[in-house]
C-alpha cells in the first residue's frame, strides 16, 4: 500500500506515517492486522473482493477489539473486505430475543469478541466494502455523529449495524443479510438518523429501535426475517414509511403499547406494503381503504401500501 508516495509492509504502519487528508491505497491481498485511525485519512482499496483485512490471531482473545478503530473525523474507508479467521474465539453464548413484549421466544446467541469497524468521531464515510465473520458489522457509538454508511454488504454476523448514542447518521442502500440477532439495532439515544434504500433479509429482527427518537426508516426492503421493524422501550417519534415488508414469520412490525412512531408520512399520504394486509382498494389510488393494525400496539399504518414502491430496493 502508499502513502506519502511510498510503500509500506502493514496497513498501519500507512497510517502511522501519514498527514492529515492523505489517501492510503490498498493493494490486492490478505492483512492480518488491527488498524487505528486517528487521523483524517481516506483508505481505499483495490477491489473489495480481493483487497481484505483478514485477522487471524494466533492467540485467545479475551476482550472485545474491533479490526477497524475510526477515532478521527472526515475519515472514507472504501472498496474493502473486513473479516476475522477461525482462530478467533468467542465469549460465549446469551439468551436475546423477547424484548419488551415477547417477540419473539428467547433465542440463544453466541457472543464474538471482534467488531468489524468502530466509529466514535464525526462527519466519515464508510462505502462499497463487505464486513463478514464479525460480532457487529459496524458500530457506531460514543457520541458519533453525521456519518455516511453506504453501499456495503454486512452478511453473516451476529449484528449488522448497530447505533448507540450515535445521532444525524445516514445508512443507505446498504445490504444487510443472515446476521444472526439483528440486521440493525437502533439503540439508546441514536436520534435524528435517515435509513434508508436498504435491504434487511434473514435474522431475528430486520431492525430494532429502542430508546430513540426522530428517527426516518423509509423505502428499505424488509424480508425473510422472525420480526420486520421492532420499536420498543421508549422508541418515540420515529417516521417509518414505503418500506416493503414481506415473509418475517412472525410479524412484519412490533411495537409496544402507548409508544407514538408515525408509520406513515403525512405529507403524501403513504405508508408501507405489508405482504399481510387483507383491505381493500375500492378507488384504486394504491393506498388500502381500511387501516393495518401494527402488532402489540393500537398504533395504524393509516395508508397502506397495495403495491410495493417501484423503487424499493428488493425489485429488479
Amino acid at each position: 500500500m502508499g502513502g506519502r508516495d511510498a510503500d509500506y509492509t502493514t496497513i498501519q504502519e500507512a497510517i502511522n506515517v501519514a498527514r492529515n487528508g492523505a489517501t492510503i491505497f490498498i493493494k490486492n491481498g490478505s492483512y492480518n492486522e488491527l488498524l487505528v485511525i486517528n487521523k483524517t485519512l481516506t483508505l481505499r482499496g483495490e477491489d473489495k473482493n480481493t483487497t481484505i483485512l483478514h485477522f487471524n490471531p494466533d492467540y485467545e482473545i479475551t476482550t472485545q477489539i474491533s479490526l477497524v478503530n475510526i477515532t478521527a473525523d472526515n475519515c472514507l474507508i472504501e472498496n474493502l473486505q473486513i473479516t476475522q479467521g477461525n482462530k478467533s474465539r468467542f465469549l460465549g453464548i446469551e439468551t436475546e430475543g423477547g424484548g419488551c413484549c415477547g417477540e419473539p421466544a428467547p433465542t440463544q446467541i453466541t457472543v464474538f469478541v471482534v467488531r468489524g469497524i468502530s466509529v466514535t468521531s464525526k462527519n466519515n464515510t464508510i462505502k462499497n466494502t463487505i464486513i463478514t465473520n464479525v460480532s457487529k458489522g459496524i458500530e457506531l457509538y460514543a457520541d458519533s455523529a453525521s456519518n455516511t454508511i453506504l453501499y456495503n454488504e454486512i452478511k453473516n454476523n451476529q449484528i449488522g449495524i448497530e447505533t448507540v448514542s450515535s445521532v444525524n447518521n445516514i445508512i443507505t442502500h446498504n445490504i444487510l443479510s443472515h446476521n444472526q440477532q439483528y440486521n440493525m439495532y437502533v439503540m439508546t439515544d441514536s436520534d435524528t438518523n435517515t435509513i434508508s434504500f436498504n435491504r434487511m433479509d434473514t435474522s431475528i429482527y430486520g431492525i430494532r429501535i429502542k430508546e430513540s427518537q426522530h428517527n426516518n426508516v423509509y423505502n428499505n426492503c424488509i424480508n425473510n426475517n422472525d420480526v420486520g421493524i421492532y420499536c420498543c422501550c421508549d422508541a418515540l417519534s420515529n417516521s417509518i414509511y414505503r418500506n416493503t415488508l414481506f415473509n418475517n414469520t412472525l410479524r412484519n412490525a412490533v411495537e409496544n403499547e402507548g409508544l407514538t412512531n408515525i408509520w406513515y408520512d403525512s405529507p403524501t399520504g403513504t405508508g408501507n406494503y405489508w405482504d399481510d394486509y387483507n383491505g381493500s382498494d375500492a378507488n384504486h389510488d394504491g393506498i388500502g381503504d381500511t387501516a393495518y393494525e401494527i402488532n402489540g400496539s393500537k398504533n395504524q399504518d393509516v395508508y397502506p401500501l397495495m403495491n410495493t414502491p417501484i423503487d424499493a430496493p428488493c425489485n429488479p
